[in-house]
């Protein structure tokens, strides 16, 4: 699995980022992906028809994101801001998930939140399932997730101390490489 990261104004350059991620994918794993369109799903997930590339897009602030596997993949990438946190894990968030926010503050609630919408995108589904499924086990985070029988697996990272990054796949122990992607058009 590689997330590739875009540093900069990525307003109106997301299918380019997108395509310039997955031709840098594809030419390392000499995988063949010219002139295929980018279809979405009924929920909004894109994909490219026909091909072994799974993929997820995420973004905040001046950072933008896309993991690309040869599995289905889900990724967020939050930078943490002053938030109403309690507020939000109280509407989103399982009991066990809001007692964890309470215990860790900001810090908590975007370990839960980003963990939680990895999740999501992984399925393909929206927020309205946030509270099917719960990333707190016994007061502490867990990477292994049962999703009504369907398991799977998230872990997470930081670029740096002010953003929050996790990814959901179905393989324990899944490695994850970053890349930076350059701005459209340059090398």
């Amino acid at each position: 699995m590689v997330v590739y990261i875009f540093q900069g104004d990525y307003k109106n350059k997301n299918e380019e980022l997108l395509r310039k991620a997955l031709q840098m994918y594809a030419e390392a794993f000499d995988i063949n992906i010219d002139d295929l369109p980018l279809q979405k799903t009924a929920n909004g997930k894109p994909y490219l028809e026909g091909m072994p590339l799974h993929f997820s897009i995420s973004h905040t602030r001046m950072l933008w994101g896309c993991l690309i596997s040869s599995q289905e993949v889900g990724l967020d990438i939050q930078e943490k801001r002053n938030v109403n946190f309690s507020k939000l894990a109280n509407r989103f968030f399982l009991e066990e998930e809001i007692k964890f926010v309470n215990d860790n503050g900001m810090d908590g609630f975007f370990d839960v939140w980003t963990r939680k919408e990895a999740c999501i995108k992984y399925d393909g589904t929206g927020l309205r399932d946030l509270k099917s499924f719960c990333v707190v086990k016994n007061g502490e985070l867990t990477e292994k997730i049962d999703k009504d029988g369907s398991v799977c697996f998230v872990s997470a990272f930081e670029l740096d101390n002010t953003v929050k990054c996790a990814y959901c796949c179905s393989m324990e122990d899944s490695s994850l490489q970053i890349r930076e992607l350059t701005a459209i058009g340059d090398g």
